[in-house]
This record gives structure tokens, sequence and C-alpha cells, in this order.
């Protein structure tokens, strides 16, 4: 997220070639749609910082170097929504705004 896809080629790229036995990394990424409106994210609006690139899923990620695969990808209201009935609401009115991790591999 607060990198470019084109940086996180390179950054896979430079994984690969450094762990060439294989290896898992696991990324958390935003929605395209968070990318769009950052000024609302809590973890940027009072900072310099910027979303440089979102996905749909983490298969979009995997895609940008071959070898690398998606293992898994989970977002984080499958947690929050244990917890109170606003992050149920949330999670179910709005599945793909929240954060998401998934794990990736190669080798």
């Amino acid at each position: 997220m607060y990198f470019t896809l084109d940086q996180i080629r390179t950054f896979l790229e430079i994984l690969k070639n450094n762990f060439p036995d294989g290896g898992i990394l696991i990324a958390e990424q935003n929605s395209k749609l968070m990318q769009k409106n950052e000024k609302h994210h809590d973890t940027v609006k009072n900072t310099n910082a910027h979303f440089m690139s979102g996905t749909d899923s983490g298969q979009e990620i995997a895609d940008l170097t071959d070898g690398v695969r998606l293992v898994e990808e989970h977002s984080f209201n499958e947690e929050m929504r244990k917890y109170s009935i606003r992050a149920k609401l949330f999670a179910t009115l709005l599945p793909k705004m929240n954060d998401r991790w998934a794990t990736f591999e190669w080798g």
C-alpha cells in the first residue's frame, strides 16, 4: 500500500533472488477504493504518508512476479466482526473496504 506496484514487483524479485530455495511473505494490503480515499484512513490522514497502490485481491500482487503464488488472504473484518455490532455491519456492508493480509510463497 505504501509502494507502487512497480516497487512491489521489484521487491518480490529481490526476495526471490536472495532466497532462491523459496520463502513465505505475509503482506498487508488495502483496497483500490481506500487508495483513492486515503484522506479518510486513520493511518495517513494526519501524516504526509500516501497510499501508492491498492488491490482488489492478493492475486494482483502474485501476478506481478513469475513464481510467486497467493496462498491465502483474509480481511481484518474477519476478526473485527467478532467484537462489535458496528464492526459486523462494516464487514457485511463493505467487505473489501478494510485492510487485508495475504500470504505468498515462492520456490
